[in-house]
Parts: structure tokens; sequence; C-alpha cells
């Protein structure tokens, strides 16, 4: 296996004279999905009704090809806070993780669930989600025109509230 690049199967001296990197699939993280605010069951939404709040703050990763495809190494940075409803120690939050296509379809997506404790005197807390996703590839071709989609797994409240761009905070 290469890291991100590969010969297509070829003689090492016709891999070097036609060597075509084999590109990673783009990674992107929809803003709209970016994060989550979890609210009181009580129905208000002003910052006193927050229970916690969850991004995906960053993430790094790479890809290996080989004769199957493509595997897509992922670490996702996932930061969460406690919010002044709630004395909870930890935040229970579900996530995305999905392949497109070079048309820009789905054709593959998982769910993941993770639990962030909050520190005890701060109310913060992070995760590092280490993921592999499985592109299937014909030998040689690159997935440079496919993509990975992640973010939060959203009820539609929460959507209506991220899409909202008259939230107070």
């Amino acid at each position: 296996m290469a890291a991100c690049s590969g010969a297509g199967g070829q003689p090492p001296a016709a891999a070097e004279a036609n060597a075509v990197p084999l590109a990673c699939p783009r990674v992107t993280i929809p803003e709209e999905t970016r994060e989550v605010t979890r609210f009181r069951a009580s129905g208000g939404r002003d910052l006193t009704d927050v229970t916690s709040r969850a991004a995906v703050l960053d993430y790094t990763g790479g890809c290996e090809y080989g004769r199957d495809g493509v595997t897509v190494n992922l670490n996702l940075v996932l930061g969460a806070e406690r919010g002044p409803a709630t004395r909870d120690t930890q935040g229970a939050y579900r996530y995305f993780v999905a392949i497109t296509d070079p048309a820009g379809r789905i054709i593959a997506k998982r769910e993941f669930d993770t639990t962030i404790d909050f520190s005890p005197n701060v109310g913060r807390g992070g995760s590092i989600e280490e993921l592999q996703q499985q592109i299937p590839l014909a030998e040689g071709v690159s997935a440079a025109n496919y993509g990975v989609v992640v973010g939060f797994q959203l009820d539609p409240a929460e959507l209506e509230f991220n899409r909202n761009p008259q939230r107070s905070f």
C-alpha cells in the first residue's frame, strides 16, 4: 500500500515514467452540520436553555491505496461544553461520515456515537475520533473526485437552529 500515491500495478520502471499521483478524496464539514446545540426539554431556545454544545473543530488524515480501492484514515477533533441548563458530567452526540461520488451523490454513510466528558471545573471536553472509510475503486483510479463529508447527525429542529441566521448566540 502507498499513502496517497500509487503506480497502478505497473513494473517499477514504467510506474516511474508514467507516475500520476493518486490523490486523497476531499474532506468537507458543512457549516450547517459543524455544530450541535442541545436545549432542555421545556422548549425554550435562549442561552439559559442550553444543555450542551458541540462542534467539529478540526480533522487530520490521509489515505492509502490498495488493490480494492482507497482507505481514508480520518481523525476528527470534537469539542463540547456544558450549558447553563444542566449539571451533566458528559454529553452524548451522534455524527456521520458520508462518501460522495464524483457527481456529489452520497454512495455510503455511517453514523457514530460518542460521549464527551466535561471537566469538573471548566465544563468543557474534547475527543479525537479515529475513523477508517473504504472507497472501492478499480486499480490505478484516483479518489481525487470523491468526497468525504462529516458533521453531526441533527434532528430537524437542530438543523433549523443551525440554519437560522437570527440565532442569538
